[in-house]
């Protein structure tokens, strides 16, 4: 027999939920924006040239507009922190060899790091302003 709300040993009381239309997304929380900080780096190594650009770069973008607004602190350093560390770490994966060798895929990965961080830090940068500008014309006009 199904349990009905008017049925004894039912905890529901048969009303719903209200709606939640015209309110705005819950924030993301703070281990799933950290994962696809460093999750998008690392299919973008295997994809290479400019979709590891592109990808590092949605993923900075996106971490800081589903991040709470007192988040953003960490989201701007943490997206080039995490692409420069899997762009070196697969250099560094790749050289086998003395301190040379291994010295030599720093700076490789680093060079190819570069663009994807910069354009990703910019990117994370440009949506913190706008979301704290569209947030402070919002309270004054209010």
């Amino acid at each position: 027999m199904w349990l009905m709300p008017h049925t004894p040993g039912t905890q529901d009381t048969g009303r719903r939920a209200p709606a939640r239309r015209g309110r705005p997304k819950p924030p993301t929380p703070a281990a799933h924006v950290l994962a696809l900080l460093l999750l998008a780096p690392l299919i973008g190594v295997f994809l290479g040239g400019a979709a590891f650009v592109l990808l590092c770069v949605a993923a900075a973008a996106f971490a800081a507009v589903r991040v709470r607004p007192a988040g953003l602190w960490w989201v701007l350093p943490a997206a080039p922190l995490a692409i420069w560390t899997v762009s070196v770490g697969r250099e560094l994966l790749d050289t086998s060899g003395d301190g040379t060798k291994q010295a030599v895929a720093v700076v490789h990965g680093m060079i190819d790091a570069f663009p994807a961080m910069a354009l990703a830090l910019a990117a994370a940068a440009l949506v913190a302003v706008v979301r704290r500008t569209t947030g402070r014309r919002g309270s004054v006009g209010a």
